[in-house]
Formats: C-alpha cells, sequence, structure tokens
C-alpha cells in the first residue's frame, strides 16, 4: 500500500468554504487546517465544537483531533466546555474512545 502525505493547510477563508460545503471529505480537510493553522484559538475552538455533533464519525473524530492540535498550539482552551463535550461524545461514538483519549492527554499536556 502507498501512502501519499497531502498537507492539510488551507486559508481562514479556504477552511470556511471546505466546512461550508457539507461534503464530508472537504470539511475533514477544513477541521484538521483549522486545528493546525487558525490563530484566532476562540473561533477555532467554537468551529471544532460544532462540529463535534456532527451525524458523521469521521468528522467528528476530525474535529476532535482539531481540538488537540489547538490546545498544544495555544496551551489554551476553554476546558470545562471542551471536556464536557468530549465526554458526551464518547456515549454517542463509543469507538472514538482512543480518540478522544489522545486528545484528552493534549488537554493536560498542553493546557
Amino acid at each position: 500500500m502507498s501512502l501519499i502525505y497531502k498537507d492539510p493547510s488551507v486559508s481562514h477563508d479556504e477552511a470556511i468554504t471546505l466546512l461550508a460545503s457539507g461534503v464530508s471529505t472537504k470539511v475533514i480537510v477544513g477541521l484538521i487546517s483549522i486545528g493546525l493553522n487558525e490563530t484566532d484559538r476562540i473561533w477555532a475552538e467554537n468551529i471544532c465544537l460544532q462540529y463535534l455533533a456532527n451525524e458523521d464519525e469521521a468528522v467528528a473524530a476530525s474535529a476532535i483531533k482539531a481540538l488537540g492540535h489547538i490546545a498544544r498550539r495555544h496551551s489554551e482552551l476553554d476546558k470545562e466546555t471542551v471536556l464536557a463535550a468530549l465526554e458526551a461524545l464518547k456515549k454517542k461514538f463509543p469507538s472514538l474512545e482512543g480518540v478522544i483519549a489522545d486528545t484528552l492527554d493534549d488537554i493536560e499536556i498542553f493546557t
């Protein structure tokens, strides 16, 4: 199997366009780019929290990962809100418990 690396970095405006598309693969790229690149932490965090509620498990997983990136990059999160949202998500998508645990580790380490 061959893996191809694709840089998920897109501009703020392009990330908004990807999110607005509603196409899961595009939304995922937008979320990961926001986690890795967005300078407005509060906006990025709110977008990720919004997408945690998505019915598509892959989109929700990307929002979780993006929150971990935000914690690492900004050393700050609204921990009370984020931790409650992640805890609720465990019930909705038990299969994402590992991804959630990784992000909780990032939050603990970096914030």
